[in-house]
Formats: structure tokens, sequence, C-alpha cells
């Protein structure tokens, strides 16, 4: 039990984040223990194909669910940055890499432009940033679409980091609200991943901010990055 001397340090809504994301963490391991089962079943000799085929929905599923809780559980963690000369070119580079296969699956046209830029920045949550956009922005992009990352600087101490793409746009009456935990367009989407980029940009004290470029499709841009 943890005792207050001040009911003004009681924070109601962040310990019943930390509870629920406790209760997260502890979910994960029967649902390990129920996708190794149906994985087991799934491969055995001589069982019905439907019992396979149900096998096979029931990992599925659980890699769903277990996505889901994974990033609760990363939203609710508290964001204490350890800055550090980081290139944001090789974030981007590291980051592309990563998501390669999800790019060339839909034939996505990437590229990344602009002064290369070494900042003070938290290497890992920078990462988990660039992560988080521009796996939303390939995920709002038809077959065939464009991604572009282009960095620059804004007086000759601070740059900025942006994202634009080619599809359908963030209409002006959710641009505002598009950074809140759960507001989701995407049909398979948990709502979180860019209320986690907020939360990173905050804690840097940059800001970051939603629009619309005039050739159409949505643009996200982070401003006041110190540059080192």
């Amino acid at each position: 039990y943890v005792l207050y001397a001040d009911i003004d340090d009681f924070d109601p809504t962040k310990h019943t984040l930390i509870a629920a994301a406790g209760l997260a963490h502890e979910t994960r391991n029967p649902l390990n223990i129920v996708r190794g089962l149906a994985q087991m079943i799934a491969k055995q000799t001589g069982i019905p194909d439907e019992t396979r085929e149900r096998s096979v929905k029931i990992t599925e599923e659980v890699d769903r669910v277990t996505a889901q809780l994974n990033e609760f559980i990363d939203y609710s963690k508290p964001r204490e940055p350890k800055p550090a000369p980081v290139s944001v070119h090789a974030v981007v580079q590291d980051v592309e890499r990563a998501l390669r296969s999800d790019l060339e699956d839909k034939a996505i046209q990437f590229q990344c432009s602009g002064p290369g830029l070494t900042v003070d920045a938290d290497e890992s949550l920078l990462r988990q940033v660039v992560f988080n956009l521009l796996i939303n922005a390939a995920q709002s992009v038809p077959s065939g679409g464009q991604v572009e990352i282009t960095t620059g600087r804004t007086s000759p101490t601070e740059g900025f980091l942006e994202i634009r793409d080619n599809g359908p746009g963030v209409p002006e009456e959710n641009r505002d609200i598009i950074f809140q935990p759960y507001f989701t367009t995407h049909s398979k989407g948990t709502g979180l991943g860019l209320a986690v980029v907020r939360q990173i940009v905050m804690s840097h004290g940059w800001t970051v901010e939603c629009a619309a470029p005039p050739e159409g499709g949505a643009q996200f841009r982070i401003s006041g990055m110190r540059i080192l």
C-alpha cells in the first residue's frame, strides 16, 4: 500500500491506468498458453479440417488481442526521455527497413528528403514516433501510394520532422482529436498509436500537429527539435 501525505499527490486516473496496465500484462501469460495449445492442435495429424481451421483462427485472434494489450501497456508507460545526440535520418532508415515488407506489400513509394539533422532526443522513443507515424501513413494510402518523410530547420537551433502521404487525409474536425486515446479511423486500429506519439513528443518538449497539405493527403509535423 502507498500512503499519501497530501491528497493532492493522489492521481486516480494515473493509478487506475497503472492497475489496468498490470492486469493487461498478466493477461498475456494465459493468452500465450492458449495460443500454444491451439498451435499444437493445428499441427496434429489426422484431425478434421474444421478443427484445424478453428485452431488457426484461435491463434490469429490471440495474436490480435495480444497486439492490442501490448499497445495499451506501451501507452501506460511513463515517458522519461534520456536525450542524447541522434541522427534523424539514421532513425528513419532503421524504421523503413523494419517496415519494408509492409511498404512493398502495397507497392508504396517511399522517400526521405531534407538535410541530415542531429537532434537532442531519446533515440528509442524517437524511433517509436517515426514507426507509429510511418505505419499509420502506410495503412492510410492505397496500393501504389506515396509516403514521404522530410526534415528541415525552422531556425539555426531548431528542426522539424514531417511525414506526408497521399491518402484520404484527415477531416478538419478530427485533426484536434486524432491524438486522443482510442480514436481511430482504421477498422483494425486500437487508437493508441498517435496517442503514444503525442506522449513522446510532449515529453521531449516538442509539438506535433496534423494538417492537410494543398496537394491532398495527410501531413504530420513534429516541431521544436533541438539541433546539436
